[in-house]
Formats: C-alpha cells, structure tokens, sequence
C-alpha cells in the first residue's frame, strides 16, 4: 500500500503522505467529544501513534501543501455535480406525461420463491381481462348457492349459520392457503323469539277474535321491537313513509295512540316503525301487500327495526368478548310495538275499516281509518321476543399485493338470512368464493396486483349488518387508510333484466367503465351499459337507486368513510326476501333460468372494476364527483338566502369552501397528469389523497355514539346538508319549530367539514388556504 501511495502522489508531484490513526478525546471546556483526522509524513506514524496512547491532545502541523489550487478545482467539480443531482432528484417526478386510458403493461419479475425463475411477462389490461373470464366460464355458482342456501337454520349465531363459516374457512384455505384466511369473533344482542308467541287480537265489542297467523307463519318477528302490549284503534300507512304520513295529516286522520298497519316495501321496517313513533303510534303490524309481491297469501316477511347498524348494544364501539363497556342502548332502538303478519291477516283487517278514501295509494286497502266501519274494537299487540347473547365470526381471506400490500379492496357479502336466503345470502357467497378463486388463479398464473384484495364473509347481515358493522368499529382508527374501496355482493341477483346500484358517486365511474366491458344478460347483443343507457340522457339515472340503510355498502360509506358500492340485476317486480320461498327454485323463476350466467356477469362486473383498483397507477376514484354532489345541496340552501340573512347569516362561507374543494380537486388533477405516475412513492401520495377523500365528508362535530352516520352527504341527522334544507323548509313554514341556533350551528359544521375536506385534498398546508 505505501508503494501505491507514493506512485500516486508522484504522479501529482506530490511527497507521500497518509492518514493516521484519529483520538476521540473530550474537552474540559464543556464541548463533548471530538474527532481529530491528522496528515503525517508515513515515517512519523509510530511516533504520532505514541504520543496520542497517553490520552493527551496532541496538535501537529499539517505539511504545507503546495497544491491547493487543484483541489480548489475539485471541490467546485464535486459540488456542481452534487447540485445536479440534488436538482434532478427533486424535479424528475414533475415531468410531463401522455395521458392513457390504461397503465403500462406490468412486467413480471419472478424469483425462486415464485418457481418461475427467469421467465418474464408482461400484462396488459386486456389480458387480465381475458384471465378473469377464462377462470369465470368454469364457475359453477349454482351448486354453490345450493349448497348455502339448503342448510338448516341460517340465523345469526344459530348451529346453521357456523355450519355455513366453517364451509366457507374450508373453500378460503383450499383456494388462499392457511396463512390467508382468520377469523374474527364478536359476541353481540340479538333479540329473537320468547316461549310465549307474539299476538294480534282484537278486542271490544264483547268478544275476542285472534288473528291466526298459521303454522308457515307463527314464528315469523321484527327483531328489536319494544315487548309488552298495546290496544289502538287500526289506521293504514301505506309504506309508512314520511310523505305517507303527511298525507294521513292533510285529511286529518289521528295517528296519535293507534295501531299503524303498513305495507312492505320502498323502505325498511326500522324507517317504517320510526316515521310511525314520530306520529306518536303505539304499534305497526307490516304486510307484504299482494300488489306488490307474488306471494303466498301466509307467508309473513322478516325484518329487524332497529332504526341502525350493528349490536344496538354497543353503538359506535365494537362488540369483542374483551371489552367491557357499561350498559348502554342505541338511539335507534324503537319505543313501541312492531311485528309482522301474513297478507291473509292483513286483509282481514283492511276489509273492515272505514274513513278516509285511500284508493288512490293503488294498494290492498281502501280506507284508512282510524278504526272500523261496523264495531268498536280495537286492535291490541303483544309482542314477547327476548333478548340474548349469541357468538357471530366474520371470516376472511386475502390476496396480497406486490407493491402496496397495506392499501387493499374488501368484497364483502352477507352469509346468514331468515329463511333458505338463496338470493339473501347465497348468491353473495357463491360470487364471493368464486373471485377468491379466480384471483388466485390468476395469481398463480402470472398476475402480480399492486394492491390486495380482502374477501369477507360477514354474519349478522339479516338483524342490520351486525358483522360488518362491528368489524368497522373495531379498526376504526385505520381501515380508511388502508381500504380503497368496498364491494357488496348482498341481494346481488334478484332477477336478470334491470342493473342496479347505490352507493359512492366516487366509484359510479369506475362501474360506468366496468359495465362498458361486459354484456347484458338479458340482451347479449349490447353491454351493459349500452342497454341502461338506451332511451335515456344520464345513464345513472336509470340505474341509481336510493341507498338502503341496513346493507353493509352504508356502514362502510357512512359509518366507516370508505368509498362503497353494491349492484346487482333486479326485475321490475318484487323478490320475496326475508321469507321462507326465498329459495333457488323461486330465484331461477326471476332469472328466467339464467341465475348461473347473471351470477356470473355480477362477478365479471366486479372482477373487473377490482382489477383496475388494484392493478392501476393511479386509484381510479372519481374525487371530483363530489364538487357536483355538492353543488345540488348549496344550490337548495341558498334559496333560503332570505331566511338566513334576516337572522344575520349568509350563505357566503359554504359557497366559498365548495369553490375551494373545486379548486383543490382541479389542482390535483392537473398535478397527476404532469407527474411521472411510475414514480411509486409520488403516486402514492397522490393515492393517499384521493383515498382519504370519502373519510373527510364524516362530521368531525357530531357525536359517533348519539350519530354514528356522520357523512355530510349520506348520512342521517341534522347535520347532513340534506338535514340542513330540511331545517330551513321548515323555518320558512313554522318558524316555531325550528331551533335556530341549532341549526346556526349545524350550517356551521357542515362548512368546516366541507373545507377541510378541501384542505386535506390540497395536499401540504402550506398550499391550503383559509382566507375567508
């Protein structure tokens, strides 16, 4: 080494010269230690050594250096070369870009781990496409909802329903492996039938006459109603919606201390008995009217009518068997009566009444009370259900991802129904383990997801999404990190000729694209999507429906913050669900014998809209949909400009935080399309933005115990902008009634959560502005 070293100091006319060893030596004057690197002559390195080995500091003159300027020289070198670099690291991710319709092809690097060493492929979208429908056209769906729906009592928590997990853990571990597939467990309220059944009589008039339900029907209830009995006398409902009610009010018909008999249908039985408690009813009976359903006139429909989701026992917090909370009740829990009756019970009842014509409701009823047109008697319920305690498990199982394996899509479908629940529950598994096998295949086949994706088998769906509901509460803290988007496959096949969904406008898009890609049942010649759009301008129109309230796609949106969607094929008349002919021999009539090609076309739908979700650059979220979802709402609240204005408010704050979620949403998209998206750690902070978006329209301001649904868009309450016009119709007609300053404050709420919604799709704080 010493020869090398005077070689090539020679070469630059320079003495030999090297390092020598350093001290690490400590100051007395406070400074800490110090490390001291010192030039030598090579002859003096022992002698430097030894006087550095007594811990004393030693200084030695550097040799003069004759040659500075050249090192001079290369200083200013090294450091034009480090700015450069520092320059190009910084800016590389800025670069323009062509847009595309699709990413890149995927190249696939295999290793040893993969038993595929040295080969490549690359994928284009197409060919994940052409991968999925290969691994679909050897499904065999309708065995599998055979196979579901022809067990035993499939009731939340009952002998059935575990049957049915461990049939599902057995097709996940086959498909997924071990180390893919657990289990949760929640122990959760269930309230169900008491030893002494429930009863419809009427009384006066010197005689008792009880309603015989009959045997199809004598076990049939509305989990969650109140127990006791109640005497009123009978007026008809309708549907039991609000509008129905304020038709009651306008011909001066008293709801108020009577029995309220409604038909099934439009909305939930929980909404239902909650209009009717608002009216100050004592009790419903619900039917399902012969207008609307082609069933058996003694078959009842079950329905549970806790106005929530979850265990009503543990609202906004979850139910794990570890967590000991103090007694406590959800607000939507009903205060009077509910149960359900056959429409041979119900006509008996409807034949007899008087009052108000209600012909023009087109129903099974002609009057609408109060009360009957020949006697006195009334109508008395009683209800005697019981609550208890039953243990539920939600299972799972996973695809991981290559690239981001902690942001994953979750399909989620409900296992449990009252009833065989062949389109309740069955189709939704069938199509649940169906992908579960294809993306497998699929991986074993080549394709490498970027993202992954979680198949979830929940249980508790039949008493309001219990299972999913739960399992949100629990990881509450992180799974709107994590998730990018959620897939119902609830109710998903209910005929075979109309499309269906509700849900995000953040993925109406990414379904729009999907449905382009695959044809109809019911008309093979067109897509999907040409056939919704085909007589009409806005294609969602004629497939959007009205979000249900009890379905898993509202506790992930509303509850969760997540993006969520369920779809579906339906008929133009009503399935029986929730009944005992929810059977497959009824489920292929509505198909019209095509359930295995329906259930199918749902997977491919979905398969598809996942693919792009988990295998773009960028998340194919709509962020920008929300500017014109809010636009409808502001457009209403300024109407009542007057009303405000005259108790000193204005609508300029919510106008100006809408503007400034435009502009967020415009200036991120002009970002993404002049960024290098291949750029992984660049997209996925733009990923994390767009993400995140759903989650930041929950109300920060409301309570999560007294108002767990705190979307400003799709939740319920006063402080959602449709509870806020709701307000202001109301100060407009009856100022009486109005609590402004409430509603000063929920006006107020709502803007902050609109803007900082804005402020967290703007990125850094620093590009944030709140210069009202």
């Amino acid at each position: 080494m010493d020869r090398a070293r005077v070689a090539i100091s020679s070469l630059f006319g320079a003495e030999a010269r090297s390092y020598t060893r350093f001290s690490l030596t400590r100051r007395t004057d406070g400074d800490g230690s110090r490390v001291e690197m010192k030039l030598a002559e090579a002859e003096n390195d022992e002698e430097m050594g030894d006087g550095m080995a007594d811990g004393m500091e030693t200084r030695i003159e550097k040799p003069q250096n004759n040659y500075r300027p050249l090192g001079y020289l290369m200083a200013v070198i090294l450091f034009v070369l480090i700015g450069f670099l520092v320059g190009y690291l910084a800016f590389r991710g800025q670069t323009p870009r062509k847009s595309r319709p699709f990413p890149d092809p995927i190249s696939l690097e295999y290793n040893d781990d993969d038993e595929m060493t040295g080969t490549v492929s690359s994928l284009y979208f197409s060919d994940l496409k052409k991968m999925l429908q290969d691994n679909l056209g050897s499904s065999d769906l309708v065995s599998k909802i055979r196979k579901v729906s022809e067990a035993d009592q499939r009731e939340t928590g009952s002998t059935g329903d575990l049957t049915i997990t461990q049939i599902i853990r057995q097709e996940l571990l086959k498909t997924l492996g071990q180390h893919n597939v657990w289990f949760d467990t929640h122990y959760v309220s269930l309230q169900v039938n008491g030893k002494s059944p429930n009863r419809v009589l009427l009384v006066g008039g010197g005689i008792d006459d009880k309603l015989v339900p009959g045997p199809r029907n004598s076990q049939v209830y509305c989990p969650y109603s109140a127990t006791g009995n109640f005497t009123g006398k009978l007026v008809y409902a309708n549907y039991g919606t609000e509008d129905d009610f304020e038709f009651l009010s306008s011909r001066n018909v008293t709801v108020n201390g009577s029995v309220v008999i409604v038909r099934a249908g439009k909305i939930n039985f929980a909404e239902k008995v909650s209009n009717a408690e608002k009216m100050k009813a004592g009790g419903v009976l619900i039917y399902p009217d012969p207008k609307d359903y082609d069933l058996n006139e003694d078959f009842a429909m079950f329905g549970h009518v806790h106005l929530g989701l979850g265990d009503p026992r543990t609202p906004g917090f979850p139910s794990f068997n570890h967590t000991q909370f103090p007694p406590t009740k959800s607000s939507g829990l009903p205060g009077i009566l509910a149960h359900s009756i056959s429409a041979k019970a119900a006509m008996y009842l409807l034949g007899k009444m008087r009052g108000t014509d209600v012909s023009i409701w087109d129903s099974s009823a002609l009057k609408s009370g109060p009360g009957f047109a020949n006697d006195d008697r009334q109508v008395m319920m009683e209800v005697n259900n019981v609550e208890t305690v039953r243990e539920l498990h939600n299972v799972f199982g996973v695809v991981k991802g290559f690239e981001e394996p902690d942001h994953y899509v979750v399909i989620g479908a409900q296992r449990d129904s009252y009833g065989p629940g062949a389109a309740e529950s069955g189709v939704g598994t069938a199509i649940l383990l169906e992908l579960a096998r294809d993306f497998s295949k699929m991986v074993e086949d080549g394709f490498r997801p970027k993202r992954s994706i979680i198949f979830a088998s929940w249980s508790g769906g039949s008493f309001g999404t219990i299972g999913a509901t739960e399992w949100l509460e629990g990881y509450m803290s992180v799974l709107h990190l994590k998730i990018c988007a959620y897939f119902s496959l609830d109710r998903a096949v209910l005929g075979d000729d109309n499309f269906r969904m509700f849900g995000s406008s953040m993925l109406h898009n990414l379904i729009r694209e999907s449905i382009s890609e695959v044809k109809s049942p019911s008309s093979p010649e067109q897509t999907i999507y040409e056939r919704a759009k085909s007589g009409v301008t806005d294609w969602t129109e004629a497939i959007l429906q009205p979000m249900p309230m009890d379905t898993s796609v509202y506790a992930f949106l509303a509850v969760g913050g997540i993006p969520a969607i369920g779809l579906g094929f339906t008929e133009d008349t009503n399935y029986p669900c929730s009944t005992e002919v929810d059977t497959l021999e009824t489920l292929n009539k509505f198909t019209n014998n095509k359930l295995e090609f329906v259930a199918r076309t749902v997977a491919e739908v979905i398969g598809i809209a996942v693919i792009k979700l988990i295998n773009d650059h960028q998340l194919p979220l709509d962020y920008q949909q929300y500017a014109n979802e809010l636009l409808r709402y502001t457009t209403q609240i300024h109407n009542y400009t007057s009303e405000l204005k005259d108790r000193g408010l204005t609508t300029q704050w919510l106008l100006s935080a809408r503007g400034d979620l435009i502009r967020a949403a415009n200036n991120l998209k002009t970002e993404i399309e002049t960024s290098d998206m291949n750029n992984v750690l660049l997209c996925r902070t733009y990923n994390n933005r767009i993400m995140r978006v759903e989650y930041n329209f929950l109300s920060p301001y409301v309570n999560i115990k007294s108002c767990p649904y705190r979307h400003l868009l799709y939740g319920k309450g006063n402080h959602t902008l449709a509870g806020i016009v709701e307000q202001l119709k109301l100060l407009r007609v009856n100022p009486n009634l109005v609590d402004f300053n409430m509603t000063r404050n929920d006006l107020a709420f709502a803007t902050w959560t609109i803007q900082g919604a804005a402020n967290a799709l703007g990125g850094e704080v620093w590009a944030s502005s709140n210069g009202f």
